[in-house]
């Protein structure tokens, strides 16, 4: 039962003086940043105390305006200064309190303060209402626990003039902070002059939005306490004290009407207060410690000052900062003694002690001993890129480093990314040669004791360079259950708008760190090209209270690494601190290879606080995007700041966030979400790590400064559903289309569009044919119709989310489908032999057999490549290409032998256009099928191949003699990719022998060879 100060009604009235003052100045240290005076404080137009209500259940208003409150309903009752209303469900005539609609009317800018204890619960409701008897006209309204537990003032962007059914989905403003069930002072702050509308907790900023309306665009204005237009339950708890100020008040004014009220509140609050600051410095202040932490100062409006009994081994500043001095070994552990004292304006101080023990530190021979142990070298049985090595171990050794064998890798020592380390900077052998081997020496050093260490790093030579052929896409699906892990696609050969989901639609990798959940994630492939990362963050959204808020305010610190060479074996998960203590989330961390660095950029968002105390962040600040660089992504620079930029308020965790980066030509550019409306932006510079602070870039600049070049990139275009366009989205993926990509686009840019941002939930891709450096907005294009219907599905049916699109070779590919979905990779395709005569066009056949992985067989149709009429002009053999129309649009190879013709006078035949298609009859081939080299029917083949060979054939068409005609050299095209022309079948059991036949139809010369089962028409145009 709250405690009467008799003379607090009083008190409350004053509105200056050296007791208020005095109160404000105990309290402005925790609440915010000091003044050097009070700010004087405006009196009330209206003021309820709620001392007493009069027999007709009228409230007096104290600020003398005449403007009485009304109790209606059952169930009110007036004790020690509040009233206390006892909810109940919609209907039920439960008690709430009106107030007059005057006391808001024609007011643009008022300041709404109230004192509450909430007894209600997490629901619909409302604890106090401004606006319309008809809230499809707008309102104000206070719900100090909506449905996710947090408090919540909004205000509609419905009006009188532009009425809206579900008006709820009109409202602007709070829902951060999370719930109380105790005393607590609720201020919302609306000013239509500068647009936006504040939200305080016991006068404390949670929020500020940007607002296009105000009180005044309500219409005749009704006001209650306990209860709205809404059919919702009524508010359940008690009211101390409701008050309405005609005029903006700023924010040290609101911290100054809380000092002020709060001091004349003291029984009351300070028990709660200090017990809830106990709690949280118990679970701060660690039983042993053999480095610095940190104690909390503040917890809410108690202030907490710190002792030490041993400030030479513990000694603890103003900020909080506990510096350890360790015991020498000789002098054993130490148990010092903290002190605490908890002060709260207008109560006694509580005081309470910690003992901590500080274990004596070891001795140099242990330290050494520790340190040379734990020494390891990441990956060095496996070397492919520089490398990071400690210079000070965790016990504090001194380690110093040299080389013994150099091998083949020249190794030398520069400067580490942070203190405590250096970097080993390695030269690899060539392709083709073998790996070297490096031995290097580590000498740890402690006091007067010393040991050395040897360490052989195996130097991997340098892959071959080959040709990107397909892609591999790896993405999460959401926030559903099991969604926050990382799946992997495929895409069906070398097309980025059509995909294959792999692993029967399970995910591939879980978190077995942090918060258990993977988001966001990304894979690179190293300067080197032979190794893959892959970061993702740390985040479990489902089922945590508060959702992104809570993940903006308390998250993880940490990145998720993996590595692998095949993008099938990945390492163990690496769990790796890089954001700072004042860091409250870690989101969607990217990469790049900055060659003028010599490192890999590493980039994610963060919201930035001026505690490391998560416990008193009241209210989100807004998200920067930030970096760090390594060289192997073990060891980490310092994070520093690369974006800052505040697009909103600044508390509501808005500023920008998801950053992909693509380098052409020595020119960075970069595409990120500005979260101050939802949309994309790309930007470029010659200088990946020039930072931006204040307002984002403009299109003027210097080269190596980031400059715009796009705003609200690909708004308007379609987004693949139905006649919808894309506008708002996040998560942006760019990435170089392959040489041969079979919708011939030069680059792509895939975007996340969740349905929060009004999208499919699922990516949609846009695409330009420039140079990035000559595209501009109107040259990137809308992909989404096809790759919508050609998305990977889960077997939940969660599609890719937030990740990212990596181009690899055949061999590549060839991995991932064998490890992850066997029933769609080849394990060999049919080979494909035929022979024609000079500028004599082949017969291909429509279809080939290929063999599965998983064993079974499949027919596929082909697609060849046209033959010039160049590559018939002499004899040899050529290699034709072709793709297989299977899932994974296997490249298949047909070998032609050119023979040459015994009619050396006789006048070239032209060369036929096959048709891409073959006729569907069953019939024999006509003589124009014969002699213009028409593709023909199965059928057809068959009858072809069945018909009699003519034992009078003349020698120069008899098989045998064909056959035994000498052939001139194979013939190679030197510049024939993987799989073309002049290469070697990728797949296959070789060259056959070839059983030729002739059949003479119409008056034309058919020649048949048998392959294996099937048969390869071509023919010969002359009828002698």
């Amino acid at each position: 039962m709250p405690l009467t100060i008799p003379d607090r009604r009083r008190a409350r009235r004053i509105r200056a003086g050296l007791g208020r003052a005095a109160a404000a100045a105990l309290l402005a240290a925790p609440l915010a940043p000091a003044v050097a005076f009070a700010a004087e404080l405006p009196d009330p137009y209206v003021h309820y105390t709620f001392d007493s209500a009069a027999a007709d259940g009228t409230v007096a208003d104290a600020a003398g305006s005449g403007l009485a409150a009304t109790v209606s309903g059952e169930g009110a009752a007036f004790a020690e200064g509040s009233i206390s209303l006892p909810g109940g469900a919609n209907g039920s005539g439960a008690a709430f309190v009106s107030i007059p609609g005057a006391a808001y009317a024609g007011q643009e800018a008022v300041t709404i303060s109230i004192w509450m204890t909430n007894a209600t619960g997490s629901d619909n409701y409302a604890g106090a209402y401004v606006g319309n008897a008809d809230r499809t006209k707008g309102y104000w309204l206070l719900n100090p626990a909506n449905p996710s537990g947090a408090v919540k003032s909004v205000i509609t962007s419905a009006t009188a003039a532009n009425p809206a059914a579900e008006t709820w989905n009109t409202e602007i403003g709070s829902t951060q902070a999370p719930a109380r069930s105790s005393l607590s002072l609720y201020t919302t702050v609306i000013s239509g002059a500068t647009g936006t509308m504040s939200f305080y907790l016991d006068g404390v900023k949670i929020s500020s939005h940007a607002i296009a309306t105000d009180l005044t665009d309500f219409g005749d204005l009704v006001a209650f306490i306990g209860k709205s237009p809404y059919p919702d339950r009524f508010f359940k708890g008690t009211v101390d004290d409701y008050a309405v100020y005609h005029e903006a008040l700023t924010d040290q004014q609101v911290s100054e009407l809380y000092a002020d009220q709060a001091a004349e509140r003291a029984e009351v609050l300070a028990p709660a207060a200090i017990e809830s600051a106990l709690a949280v410095v118990a679970a701060k202040v660690p039983a042993e410690a053999v480095e610095t932490f940190t104690v909390p100062v503040t917890s809410g409006p108690v202030g907490i000052s710190w002792s030490s009994s041993e400030p030479g081994v513990i000694n603890v500043d103003g900020d909080g900062v506990a510096s350890v001095s360790r015991p020498r070994a000789e002098e054993g552990d130490a148990a010092v003694t903290l002190t605490a004292t908890y002060s709260f304006p207008g109560a006694d101080p509580a005081v309470r002690t910690y003992t901590v023990k500080v274990s004596a530190d070891q001795t140099d021979t242990a330290k050494v001993s520790a340190d040379a142990e734990a020494l390891v070298i990441h990956n060095a049985d496996d070397m492919r890129s520089n490398f990071s090595v400690p210079t000070v171990g965790a016990a504090g050794s001194a380690i110093a480093w040299e080389v013994i064998e150099p091998g083949a890798a020249d190794p030398r020592l520069i400067a580490g990314v942070r203190d405590g380390s250096a970097t080993y900077v390695i030269k690899r052998p060539s392709a083709g040669s073998d790996p070297t081997i490096v031995v290097l020496r580590a000498t740890v050093t402690s006091g007067d004791v010393a040991q050395t260490k040897d360490i052989a790093v195996t130097v991997q030579p340098m892959s071959s360079v080959q040709a990107e052929e397909a892609y591999v896409w790896a993405f999460f699906t959401g926030e559903g259950q099991g969604a926050e892990k990382i799946s992997i696609a495929a895409s069906k050969g070398n097309d980025a708008l059509a995909w294959n989901t792999l692993n029967d639609g399970n995910p591939l990798i879980e978190s077995t760190e942090g918060t258990g959940g993977l988001r966001d994630p990304f894979i690179i492939r190293s300067h080197d090209g032979d190794r893959f990362y892959m970061l993702a963050t740390d985040l479990k959204v489902a089922g945590l209270p508060g959702g992104f808020t809570t993940a903006q305010r308390t998250g993880s610190k940490y990145l998720e690494i993996w590595e692998s060479t095949d993008l099938v074996s990945w390492s163990e998960q690496r769990h790796v601190k890089v954001s700072s203590d004042y860091a409250g989330n870690t989101w969607a961390p990217e990469a790049y290879w900055d060659a003028e660095l010599g490192k890999y950029v590493v980039y994610w968002a963060s919201n930035l606080y001026d505690t490391v105390d998560s416990a008193d962040r009241t209210s989100l600040t807004y998200n920067r995007m930030m970096y760090v660089t390594t060289d192997d992504f073990v060891t980490f620079s310092e994070p520093r700041v690369w974006i800052d930029s505040v697009r909103k308020s600044g508390t509501d965790g808005l500023g920008t966030i998801d950053v992909t980066v693509a380098e052409e030509d020595g020119v960075y550019y970069r595409v990120y979400k500005d979260e101050g409306d939802m949309t994309l932006r790309e930007e470029k510079s010659t200088v990946l790590t020039s930072t931006v602070s204040g307002d984002l870039p403009g299109a003027e600049g210097a080269p190596d400064q980031w400059t715009l070049i796009t705003e609200r990139i690909a708004a308007g275009l379609p987004n693949g559903v139905g006649t919808n366009t894309f506008v708002h989205g996040e998560g942006p993926s760019i990435f170089k289309a392959n040489a041969d990509d079979i919708n011939g686009a030069a680059w792509y840019l895939f975007i996340d569009q969740p349905d929060y941002h009004g999208g499919p939930n699922h990516y949609v891709p846009f695409a330009t044919d420039k140079p990035l450096a000559d595209t501009s907005a109107a040259d990137w294009y809308s992909a989404a119709a096809k790759l919508s219907s050609n998305l990977p599905q889960n077997a939940d049916g969660g599609r890719p989310r937030h990740g990212t699109v990596i181009p690899v070779t055949r061999a590549e590919y060839q991995t991932v489908l064998l490890a992850l979905q066997p029933d769609i990779a080849v394990s060999a395709v049919e080979q494909v032999s035929v022979t024609t005569t000079l500028n004599t066009q082949p017969w291909l056949p429509s279809t080939v057999e290929l063999t599965m992985a998983d064993g079974s067989v499949q027919e596929a149709g082909v697609t060849w490549a046209p033959i010039t009429a160049e590559s018939l002009a002499s004899p040899g053999q050529i290699r034709v290409r072709g793709t297989a129309a299977n899932d994974t649009r296997e490249p298949v190879e047909a070998v032609v032998t050119v023979l040459p013709v015994n009619e050396p006078d006789s006048e070239p035949s032209p060369v036929p256009t096959p048709s891409p298609t073959r006729a569907a009859s069953g019939e024999s081939p006509t003589p124009a099928q014969a002699a213009t080299g028409t593709p023909m029917t199965r059928a057809q083949e068959s009858a072809a191949a069945a018909a009699p060979v003519p034992t009078s054939a003349p020698p120069s068409q008899n098989p045998a003699s064909v056959n035994s005609t000498t052939a001139a050299p194979i013939r190679r095209d030197d510049n024939a990719g993987s799989g073309g022309r002049g290469s070697l079948p990728k797949t296959g059991t070789g060259l056959t022998g070839l059983l030729i036949s002739v059949a003479f139809v119409g008056g034309g010369c058919v020649l048949v060879a048998l392959r294996n089962s099937k048969r390869g028409l071509y023919s010969h145009p002359d009828p002698r």
